[in-house]
């Protein structure tokens, strides 16, 4: 058995995991732009099925006989954070058909409120200074980044962005209260729940709003590689990050990928982001930043968390 961690060790191993997460999260924006003529339920479908896959096969690397046994013992905590995984990634992509991502990214800013607050009920986590501090911070950012281009005309879409904003943060939650045992059997639960899914407005919308399951070769590359390098990757690290972090700290360094994302759509397809998108992702990172630091510094050695 390996030696426990130092906290301050650990916090910061958690620090550079959830990053690197968010380094992977981020490409979505990018991968979506890229495709030619994938529907959202079709994109749904195609990366849920990838991530199962993808998960499926680590799982059985990492536990070989005992898979099954494994996924059991992940339990509830596993599953919720699965079925909010879910809900995170088909509310956003349902919600970028009637709103903007500035409306989206502005609802996306109640998560570390609310994750801070589930982290403080149900873990007894405390809320230190600088994490209030880091969050106000952080949500000054995102006003920064959509000054002027929020509405609140389209109640539907702004709905449903709020509602995966609340489910990335019980996901967090859900990931954090489940940290003793190995929660990696959430990402497979989170694959299997999005492509049944997928699977049934696929099947009851033909020619519909799902628009069938043919999509052209370039397109099924794209939603694959979302499922196995955006959340394959993603999922895992977020999931190891979250065992050495407190929620609202979790959700909060996890705000990197809104700033991260405009970033990747400039550098592949050339669309240049306005000053205040840049301004304001700066205020994000610069908060990330004030709380890994801060957060590493505050922590005695001491036994894992």
């Amino acid at each position: 058995m390996l030696a426990a961690v130092p906290d301050s060790a650990a916090y910061r191993q958690g620090v550079l995991l959830v990053v690197l997460a968010t380094c992977f999260f981020s490409l979505s924006g990018v991968l979506v732009r890229l495709t030619e003529a994938a529907g959202s339920w079709q994109i749904i479908f195609y990366r849920s099925l990838a991530l199962t896959g993808t998960m499926l096969a680590l799982l059985a690397i990492h536990y070989r006989h005992r898979l099954v046994a494994a996924i059991r013992e992940a339990g509830w905590d596993a599953l919720l954070a699965g079925a909010a995984s879910c809900g995170t990634l088909v509310l956003f992509i349902l919600s970028l058909e009637t709103i903007t991502v500035a409306n989206a990214l502005f609802m996306s800013g109640v998560a570390p409120f609310v994750t801070a607050l589930l982290g403080r009920m149900f873990l007894k986590e405390p809320i230190p200074a600088v994490t209030w501090v880091a969050m106000i911070m952080a949500m000054a950012g995102i006003l920064v980044m959509v000054e002027g281009a929020v509405s609140f005309d389209r109640l539907v879409g702004n709905l449903l962005a709020l509602g995966s904003a609340i489910c990335f943060a019980l996901m967090s939650f859900f990931l954090r209260r489940g940290r003793q045992g190995d929660m990696l059997p959430a990402s497979l639960a989170s694959g299997v729940i999005s492509s049944l899914l997928a699977l049934a407005v696929l099947l009851g919308s033909a020619g519909g709003i799902g628009t069938g399951f043919a999509v052209t070769g370039r397109d099924l590359a794209l939603c694959v590689t979302m499922g196995v390098v955006q959340l394959g990757l993603g999922m895992v690290c977020y999931t190891r990050g979250a065992r050495h972090m407190p929620a609202a700290q979790l959700q909060l360094v996890a705000m990197a990928e809104l700033a991260l994302s405009p970033l990747w759509v400039w550098l592949v397809v050339a669309e240049v982001p306005p000053p205040a998108v840049l301004l304001g992702g700066m205020l994000i990172l610069a908060a990330t930043f004030v709380q890994a630091i801060a957060g590493s510094w505050s922590r005695q050695p001491a036994g894992t968390a």
